[in-house]
């Protein structure tokens, strides 16, 4: 390979070729700037809509756990309300059923000394048996 002669010539085409290499890498650089500037706005942008969604999200759990709350209190005053009114049930019962046993015992004593006859005999009338209200939901 011959060496390369350092004259006029040769040293402008060299010169003129690096010359246009370092124009094309400011452009680039130029080019490169505006598409950093670009995806910084774009990167704030989304960042500013990530915390606007997780807000969003802390705001629908927020209103979630509230409801489920009401919802729980609700359920516990129903079954309160339901547990109260089947005890009651439970005590018409018992009194009903106690009230039947009475009537039972009387007669089978009365059986066993006839009531002399001109006695009258009244049948036994006892308190009538109210029905269990209807379960009113409010």
């Amino acid at each position: 390979m011959p060496p390369i002669t350092l004259d006029v010539p040769t040293l402008q085409l060299v010169l003129s070729i690096v010359g246009g290499l370092l124009l094309i890498s400011m452009v680039r650089i130029v080019f490169l700037l505006r598409t950093n500037t670009r995806l910084r706005d774009s990167t704030a942008k989304m960042e500013r809509q990530v915390l606007v969604q997780q807000q969003e999200i802390l705001s629908v759990r927020q209103d979630s756990n509230a409801w489920r709350g009401e919802l729980q209190r609700m359920f516990d005053a129903f079954r309160a309300e339901f547990s109260k009114r089947l005890i009651e049930s439970e005590q018409r019962y018992q009194d009903v059923q106690q009230r039947c046993e009475k009537p039972a015992v009387t007669p089978t004593a009365v059986e066993a000394a006839p009531p002399p006859l001109e006695t009258k005999v009244e049948p036994v009338t006892d308190a009538p048996v109210l029905p269990v209200p209807a379960l009113g939901v409010s």
